[in-house]
């Protein structure tokens, strides 16, 4: 299983590509998932309309957020699933959510399963950032600041 983005997000973030300041689509995977996760928002779409990435995390990525990026994941998908981590009585409810949702076998440590989930965030992180502004990015300081304004304001509003 690979990551999958929406057909209309390399075209949202064009002017990013254009002018190098997002390298690879997985930035514009990156910035939706974010968005996603936060709201908690998630989408399915036809395979048809979800063009394949890569089924690794790519070096920019790797490591630390990574591992930020499934942490974040894991929580939303616990929550989903009315989980605690450390509640009482429910370590085995806990522990076979997560053994759903990652396999470390993979290039990207997540399940059949777990992937088609994480996609779906960054499916539902589109229409998020859709929702966040007017117009697409033109250049990246712009989208950065407005990013992490919606973004603290979600997470204010959600707290």
């Amino acid at each position: 299983m690979r990551f999958r983005t929406r057909q209309d997000v390399r075209a949202w973030f064009k002017a990013l590509h254009d002018r190098k300041e997002f390298k690879i689509e997985f930035d514009d995977f990156y910035f939706c998932f974010i968005a996603g996760i936060a709201r908690r928002r998630k989408a399915s779409l036809p395979v048809e309309q979800t063009p394949e990435l890569i089924d690794y995390f790519p070096e920019n990525y790797n490591g630390t957020r990574a591992q930020t990026m499934i942490a974040l994941f894991l929580k939303a998908e616990l929550d989903e699933l009315g989980l605690v981590l450390n509640e009482k009585g429910k370590k085995h409810d806990v522990h076979t959510a997560i053994a759903t949702l990652v396999d470390y076998s993979t290039p990207s440590r997540l399940s059949t399963e777990g992937m088609l989930q994480f996609n779906r965030y960054a499916h539902g992180g589109f229409e998020v950032l859709t929702e966040w502004f007017d117009d697409r990015p033109r250049t990246l300081e712009a989208f950065l600041r407005g990013f992490k304004r919606k973004l603290d304001a979600q997470l204010q509003h959600s707290v």
